[in-house]
């Protein structure tokens, strides 16, 4: 408190100032806000990864497509990066012969029955928390939030968790009601952002 009442009493000085520090702290909670989450680090060196198998993503939106719009994002983004993943159909089959119905819920057992069978090491297993427009008073903006976990198959450990969103309007659409990022866009953003916390 008395630090403001310092900067007021200087004048125009002091409200340049105070308009630089309010405009730092902007940005610092913007940046810190928008970071995927990372909740444990690859232990291992990402460059022995060479295969991922992606099983099906889980979906708690009410965009019944939202886990497979995901899925086949994430997809792209690790072929993109030079790694190899397993054909979808591929693992659905394996997934129906197995029985699994829920690869939410998977023992440890049926993960390293899956890597041995899908010849994998690691797979990634994600789910969608919110996909779709959220309307604020006055804009719209897109709303994604996925969270990603890599799995190691021969010991059933999670090797890599990140949890991402995309933190509601940005500042244009905000303060200005400009046009923001279509939801598409901001999906893709929030798995580009999220599998660069990997590799």
């Amino acid at each position: 408190m008395q630090i403001m009442v310092r900067i007021a009493k200087s004048g125009v000085g002091g409200l340049a100032l105070c308009s630089v520090l309010y405009a730092l702290c902007f940005l610092f909670v913007f940046a810190y806000g928008c970071s995927p989450r990372v909740a444990a680090k690859l232990k291992a060196d990402t460059g022995t990864i060479k295969k991922i198998a992606a099983m099906p993503f889980e979906n708690f939106t009410a965009d019944e497509h939202a886990h497979e719009k995901i899925r086949k994002l994430v997809i792209t983004e690790l072929l993109i990066r030079g790694i190899e993943v397993t054909e979808p159909g591929e693992v659905t089959r394996l997934l129906k012969e197995l029985k699994i119905k829920s690869v939410g819920s998977l023992k440890m057992s049926e993960i390293q029955d899956i890597g041995k069978a899908l010849d994998v090491k690691t797979v990634m297993m994600g789910s969608v928390e919110s996909f779709g427009i959220s309307r604020g008073i006055s804009v719209t903006y897109p709303e994604v939030t996925i969270h990603l976990r890599l799995i190691d198959t021969p010991s059933g450990n999670i090797i890599w968790s990140v949890r991402h969103t995309t933190g509601g309007p940005d500042f244009w659409t905000r303060h200005f009601g400009s046009e923001g990022p279509s939801l598409s866009e901001a999906a893709g953003k929030v798995v580009r952002e999220s599998i660069s916390s990997l590799f």
